[in-house]
C-alpha cells in the first residue's frame, strides 16, 4: 500500500494507521482512502457537537401566589431599607472606622474563611475552563459508547450503531455537576459512570435503552448517586477500581492531600490522609494492585501498594505537578509528563515495592522543532504536553497532545523489562496525527475533509474494545470529535506468526 506523508500538509488530514504507515488524505477521492476501503479498514464517522434542545413539559400545574399581608409587608421593609443603604453608602464608607473594619475583615476571609479556588490556580485545570466545548472524554470498557464532558456542565454519551454507522446521543444532566473535570466508566459493569464536580462525585447507572434518534436528548432511564466527604472539593481526578469486584473508587482533590478510598458495595468511606497541598491526578494499574496518585506542586507522588496500602514517594520538582500518566496493560511500567514541560518519563515496578521499590527516568523528549513536509512545507511540532493516552489492549500505541501545535504525535511504545530500561529506548516515533472529518451517514457516500489550520486538539482517548489494533478518538476545539484506526500485527500475534 502507497501511503502519503508522514508529518501531512495543511490540506491533509489523519484517518488510519497501518502497520506504523499513518494514512493522510486530503479528499474521499484520495487513492489511499480507496485502498484502505478495498482491505475493509474500518473509519468512524465523526461527530459534530449539536446543542441539546430542552424539550418542555406538556402541562404545568403551578398555583397561584397569593402574598399575605405579613409577606407584604416585610416586602416592603426590605425595599426601604435597601434603598436607604444605597443612599448612605458612600458616607459610611469614607469613614476611617469602616476603612479599618474592611481591612480586619479581608485579612480574616482571605487567612480563614475564604473558599480554595485552587482549580483555578493549576494550568491543567485552567486549560480545562478555556478549553471551550469539551472538557474530558472517556470510553466504555466493554461497548462503542463514548462519554464527553462538556462546557454546559453535561455530558452527553454516543453510542455507535453498527448498522447504520451512525452515533446516537443521549444527556446527563444535574445541578450537581458543576466544574467537571475528568470522567470514567466503572470497569467491571454494563453502565456506571463516575463524573469529578466541584463539590463531589456524581456516580451515574445507566439501563441500557434503544435510542434511534442522532439527536441529543435527556436519558430515560439514569439514576444519580452523589458522594462527598468533608474537605474534598475541587474533585481533580477518579479511578476505579479494574479488578473483578470493581467496587472502589478512589478519588483525589485539588485543594487536599487526602486520597478518599470509595467502597460502594459496602457504602464506606476511607481517607488516606497524607502531608501535601493537593493532588493532581490518580491512575489505577490494570491489574489493579498499584495505585497512583499525582501530587501538586509542592507535594509528593505517591505509588500505592493496594495489597498492603504502603506507597513509595516520588518527589515533585519545584513548582511542577503531574500534566498526564496512563499506565502500560504490565502493570509495573507508567508513564507520566510533569506540566510545562515536554519530557515523557517511565516509573517502574520490581517485585514488592516495600522491598525492592521502583526506577523512576526520563525516556523520551518531545521538545519543540520544526519538520518538514514532504511538500516542502515546515511545521512546529512538539514542545509542553498537555495529555496523552496509550492503547490499553494492547500496550503498542502513545498518543500526545501538545499545548502549542495543532498536530498530534503517535509513538510506538516496547515493551522492555527492567534490565534494559536504562539503556534501551522505549517510544519509537512513527509521525503526527492532524485533523480530518469523516461522515459516513445515511445512505449518502463517503466525504472526508481536512480541518482548518487553526483547529486545536483538547484531549484523546483510546478505545478499550477495538480488536484489530487501536481506536483513538480526539476532540477538537471546534465541536468535533474524530477518530483515527489504528490496525497493526500486536506483539502476540507476531510471536504466534514468526517464533
Amino acid at each position: 500500500m502507497s501511503f502519503l506523508y508522514t508529518t501531512p500538509d495543511e490540506n491533509f488530514g489523519t484517518v488510519a494507521e497501518c502497520n506504523g504507515s499513518l494514512v493522510h488524505v486530503d479528499s474521499e477521492n484520495s487513492p489511499a482512502l480507496r485502498e484502505l476501503q478495498t482491505n475493509n479498514t474500518p473509519l468512524y464517522p465523526s461527530i459534530q457537537f449539536e446543542n441539546l434542545t430542552p424539550s418542555e413539559a406538556d402541562f404545568v400545574s403551578s398555583p397561584p401566589a397569593q402574598d399575605n399581608l405579613y409577606v407584604s409587608c416585610c416586602n416592603d421593609i426590605k425595599s426601604h431599607f435597601m434603598k436607604q443603604m444605597e443612599e448612605k453608602l458612600p458616607l459610611i464608607e469614607s469613614t476611617p472606622i469602616y476603612k479599618h473594619g474592611k481591612d480586619i475583615y479581608e485579612y480574616v476571609h482571605n487567612r480563614f474563611l475564604k473558599s480554595h479556588d485552587t482549580l483555578l490556580q493549576h494550568d491543567i485545570f485552567q486549560a480545562k475552563k478555556d478549553a471551550g466545548l469539551f472538557k474530558c472524554i472517556a470510553w466504555h470498557p466493554h461497548q462503542e459508547t463514548l462519554a464527553v464532558a462538556h462546557d454546559d456542565n453535561q455530558v452527553y454519551i454516543y453510542e455507535k450503531k453498527q448498522e447504520e454507522d451512525a452515533w446516537t446521543c443521549l444527556v446527563l444532566s444535574h445541578p450537581k455537576m458543576k466544574q467537571i473535570t475528568c470522567l470514567e466508566w466503572k470497569s467491571k459493569a454494563s453502565g456506571t459512570l463516575a463524573i469529578a464536580c466541584k463539590d463531589g462525585v456524581c456516580v451515574w447507572t445507566l439501563e441500557k435503552t434503544t435510542c434511534a434518534e442522532q439527536q441529543p436528548r435527556y436519558h430515560p432511564a439514569a439514576t444519580m448517586r452523589f458522594m462527598s466527604h468533608p474537605g474534598e472539593e475541587d474533585i481533580s481526578s477518579l479511578a476505579w477500581d479494574p479488578t473483578p469486584g470493581s467496587h472502589l473508587l478512589a478519588v483525589v482533590s485539588a485543594v487536599s492531600s487526602t486520597l478518599v478510598i470509595y467502597d460502594l458495595m459496602l457504602n464506606r468511606t476511607t481517607p488516606l490522609k497524607r502531608l501535601g497541598s493537593g493532588n493532581i491526578i490518580v491512575r489505577w494499574s490494570p491489574n489493579g494492585e498499584w495505585l497512583f496518585q499525582g501530587g501538586s506542586s509542592g507535594s509528593n507522588s505517591r505509588v500505592w501498594d493496594t495489597r498492603t496500602w504502603a506507597f513509595h514517594k516520588i518527589t515533585n520538582p519545584a513548582g511542577l505537578w503531574i500534566q498526564a500518566a496512563c499506565w502500560l496493560p504490565d502493570s509495573r511500567t507508567l508513564l507520566y509528563s510533569m506540566c510545562g514541560k515536554s519530557d515523557v518519563h517511565a516509573v517502574h515496578l520490581s517485585g514488592d515495592i516495600v522491598k525492592t521499590g521502583l526506577i523512576n527516568r526520563q525516556i523520551f523528549s518531545a521538545a519543540s522543532n520544526t519538520v518538514t513536509t514532504d511538500s516542502g512545507a515546515t511545521q512546529q511540532v512538539g514542545g509542553v504536553i498537555r495529555d496523552m493516552s496509550i492503547d490499553k489492549r494492547n500496550g503498542q500505541r502513545l498518543a500526545i497532545v501538545f499545548e502549542n501545535t495543532h498536530l498530534i504525535a503517535l509513538y510506538s511504545v516496547k515493551q522492555v523489562s527492567l534490565l534494559s530500561l536504562l539503556e534501551e529506548p522505549m517510544l519509537f516515533p512513527i509521525g503526527y496525527i492532524r485533523g480530518c472529518s469523516v461522515s459516513l451517514n445515511g445512505n449518502t457516500p463517503l466525504s472526508v475533509s481536512c480541518l482548518p489550520e487553526n483547529t486545536k486538539p483538547l484531549s484523546l482517548s483510546f478505545s478499550c474494545t477495538h480488536k484489530d489494533g487501536a481506536l483513538l478518538a480526539v476532540t477538537w476545539n471546534t465541536g468535533l470529535i474524530s477518530f483515527v484506526t489504528h490496525t497493526f500485527l500486536t506483539d502476540e500475534e507476531i510471536r504466534k506468526r514468526f517464533m
